[in-house]
């Protein structure tokens, strides 16, 4: 516990403390005090509420209004965290939940939690002993035997994903784990969901929507 002294997300990620020189967290290790295991969070920064002051009604866009209609003076706009109860905020949460809910495979990292907290969203996956496709690619370059093995394995996770429906729109050599014991992951689907259903996107296939509604 005592390598987990940092912020604790969710009241139950406690998260270690970060470089001096590190401000923004993207992807890091977590110790979750409920289940007493390590853990792998990632953050999905969401993009802040620009509410204008516009006092001139006339020639607004569809959905905006404004302050003073007596008044034709414009004042600066005001910038704040997005609140977890705003609906691009639930739709990108529900998107990702959707994403954890395809069933454990040994080729898919699993995904535990997603919450919406501190104008960022979090994706709480397990730890999983490996390393990144490009960290592994900028230290030296893969035989084509190997390529091809890594490259096997990521077409049967992507045929699972295809199975349940799901398009996998987030593969890039980070996204592809390669294990200690030499077998390959793909992870980041319930991220690059959330991504896109901040971007006004529904990523979340028909069917997985209906049994997520019925469960």
């Amino acid at each position: 516990m005592d390598d987990y002294a940092g912020r604790v997300l969710a009241g139950r990620y406690r998260l270690p403390l970060p470089p001096s020189d590190e401000y923004e967290l993207t992807e890091t290790r977590a110790f979750d005090t409920y289940s007493g295991q390590e853990v792998l969070v990632r953050q999905v920064p969401l993009p802040e509420v620009v509410e204008a002051e516009v006092l001139d009604a006339e020639g607004l866009p569809d959905g905006f209004t404004a302050r003073d209609p007596d008044s034709a003076r414009r004042t600066p706009g005001r910038r704040g965290a997005r609140r977890p109860t705003e609906p691009a905020v639930r739709r990108a949460v529900e998107a990702a939940q959707a994403a954890a809910r395809i069933p454990d495979h040994p080729r898919l990292d699993q995904v535990f939690d997603v919450f919406a907290e501190g104008g960022s969203l979090w994706v709480v996956s397990e730890m999983v002993a490996a390393r990144s496709l490009a960290s592994l690619l900028v230290e030296k370059p893969l035989t084509p035997y190997r390529a091809a093995e890594v490259a096997s394995d990521v077409l049967m996770a992507l045929r699972v994903l295809h199975a349940h429906g799901w398009v996998h729109r987030n593969i890039t050599a980070r996204t592809v784990l390669v294990c200690d014991d030499g077998r390959v992951m793909l992870t980041g689907l319930a991220v690059g969901a959330a991504e896109e259903a901040l971007c006004g996107y529904d990523p979340v296939p028909a069917e997985a929507g209906e049994w997520g509604s019925g469960s």
